[in-house]
């Protein structure tokens, strides 16, 4: 069996934990298509109907038992299995789930919650076995159920057995037997074979009880009006009480091998007070990104509750909060599925159960067999003196027969669930944050003589709670498709402390202005020292350079003042030696 996934990790790969099972209803499946052909063969000349029903209902139930085991051959996980603990959210959807606020105080507390048991059986089981108490709900429930048709059984077998050798006599136990055999099948094996309580209430163990003692007393006095029956159901009876008895009591030792001592209950929680100029937001993004890193498999987590912290730009303060719940892959557990029968013989959690599955081999052995008697003693009536005679012995073995698989069809479906146990290993990551935030406006750049400015909106919050709770759990599903239950709890410090520590470092070194932090950052500062450079003095005008004359550019004539005869440029206005006026 493997995960529906694409990754090359063993881990990823567990045995097929029917496959122990899947043997045995492979053997019995010959068994039964083996004796209905010869029961049909054996009918072929004759055409007897009820050679020819048992037969056809023989080969019912192999065909049924083979299809079963053939569905478990090939035993996968898709995508999504097992399930998760609670619903889960998209990447961009915010919200949560009862479950997941469920599982979020199992991390709070850091303890496990169990149903509390109820009714005086239940007392009487949890004192014989204390620490089921603390097994997964639906081991408690298997145990409950089996533990009182086992009670039921029991006094009815007690009280059979009292009624018939006590008090009975040859004209009673017919009829003795006809009501214990109705009240067994219609108020104990039905409800059984259905995997309910047995229909025994106080007032029916009372009548039980009761009935043991005046039951034989009443048939006396009523003999005048029942009719006399030539044949009883003591063997049907005996057979049905017994072997139920038998197939519940071995079903409540499988379940009580699933018990295991008390688990761990400890989770890890960090809490930090911080003080931030980013918006929180932030956080959650990189808490998002550093889960990511840590994916197991590369398998995305499951996300149960997202929440992400939401600042209004035109309050200036207000308080805020954000979370994010999520679960890593569940990881099935090495070491939970037996290989075979002799190693599942040598395991405290599967020896009963294959014990239960070999018993149940065996009842189907005896059903067989009791089904061919019927048809070889209902095909030879040179046998019996009697047609009355040969009914009622032929009857007898059909009886046991139908009762003995019903009982076998029972003893599979009870271990199927055990043996569909499936344990896993994950981590529970719960980040939520809380506090106020404030808007301010932070500017770079003189506000008395700069010339060009930058201004920028933060927001900041002050003593921020940044709270984590984390711890690796074991979980177990029974089916692949049945809900999933924590079953215990383990602290992981470490893991802990480092993403707060990592939060916080990433919280606190973010840059609160436009400048700092970077080298496109350094660049922009300088050009913007180099403008302000540039138009920062009023009185002095910018300096520019003009492009040389050409050096074909005829020279200027040379004049001198006529007044003084002082030399002059060519674009002399006055004399620079007298102030005459040069030219008009």
């Amino acid at each position: 069996m493997s995960y529906d996934y694409s990754s090359e990790s063993a881990r990823l790969e567990i045995p097929n934990p029917y496959k122990v099972q899947n043997r045995l209803l492979f053997l019995c499946a010959a068994l039964l298509v083996a004796a209905g052909l010869w029961c049909v063969t054996s009918a072929r000349e004759s055409l007897s109907k009820a050679p020819i029903a048992v037969g056809i209902a023989l080969l019912a139930f192999g065909i049924l038992s083979a299809s079963t085991a053939a569905k478990r051959l090939r035993f996968f996980f898709g995508r999504g299995r097992p399930l998760s603990l609670a619903p889960d959210l998209a990447p961009t959807v915010v919200g949560t789930s009862p479950r997941a606020e469920y599982h979020k105080g199992l991390l709070r507390q850091g303890a496990l919650e169990y149903p509390e048991p109820k009714g005086a059986l239940d007392g009487v089981l949890y004192h014989a076995a204390p620490h089921l108490i603390t097994a997964p709900d639906a081991v408690q429930l298997q145990a409950r159920v089996h533990f009182f048709n086992f009670a039921a059984l029991a006094v009815t077998l007690l009280s059979f057995a009292f009624a018939w050798l006590v008090f009975g006599n040859a004209m009673n136990r017919p009829w003795l037997s006809l009501a214990y055999f109705a009240f067994g099948f219609i108020f104990l094996l039905k409800p059984i074979l259905s995997s309910s309580p047995a229909s025994l209430s106080l007032p029916a163990v009372i009548a039980l009880i009761v009935g043991a003692i005046l039951g034989p007393a009443l048939v006396g006095a009523a003999s005048k009006v029942l009719p006399a029956l030539h044949w009883s159901l003591a063997p049907q009876t005996t057979v049905m009480l017994l072997s139920a008895l038998a197939a519940v009591a071995l079903s409540m030792l499988a379940v009580l091998g699933q018990v295991k001592p008390p688990p761990a209950t400890q989770t890890s929680s960090e809490q930090l007070r911080l003080s931030l100029n980013v918006p929180p937001s932030l956080l959650i993004d990189e808490l998002e990104r550093r889960l990511q890193e840590q994916w197991t498999e590369k398998i995305p987590n499951r996300r149960y509750a997202r929440q992400v912290p939401v600042i209004d730009p035109q309050l200036h303060s207000g308080p805020f909060s954000g979370e994010l719940f999520e679960e890593s892959q569940p990881m099935p557990m090495s070491g939970t599925t037996p290989a075979g029968i002799g190693q599942a013989l040598g395991s405290r959690t599967h020896k009963w159960l294959a014990v239960l599955d070999l018993f149940a081999t065996l009842l189907v052995l005896a059903g067989v067999i009791a089904a061919l008697m019927f048809v070889r003693q209902f095909g030879d009536p040179s046998s019996f003196d009697s047609a009355a005679e040969r009914g009622s012995a032929s009857f007898s073995w059909l009886g046991s027969a139908s009762i003995l698989l019903l009982v076998a069809t029972f003893c599979f479906k009870s271990s199927a669930r055990l043996w569909g146990r499936f344990d896993f290993e994950s981590v529970l990551v719960w980040v939520e944050m809380a506090g106020t935030y404030m808007t301010a406006s932070v500017g770079t750049g003189n506000m008395v003589s700069a010339r060009v400015q930058t201004s920028n909106q933060i927001v900041r919050t002050e003593a921020m709670t940044l709270r984590i709770w984390r711890a690796r759990i074991e979980s177990v599903v029974f089916g692949k498709d049945e809900r999933r239950q924590v079953t215990a709890m383990f602290s992981s410090d470490a893991g802990t402390r480092e993403l707060a520590q990592h939060l916080a470092e990433f919280g606190q070194s973010r840059a609160s202005l436009v400048a700092p932090g970077s080298q496109a950052d350094a660049e922009r500062l300088q050009a913007l020292g180099a403008a302000e450079r540039l138009v920062g003095n009023d009185n002095a005008a910018p300096q520019i350079r003009l492009a040389p004359e050409p050096a074909s550019a005829p020279a200027l004539a040379a004049s001198f003042c006529r007044k003084c005869g002082a030399g002059l440029a060519g674009d002399d206005l006055f004399c620079s030696k007298c102030g005459t006026k040069v030219h008009a």
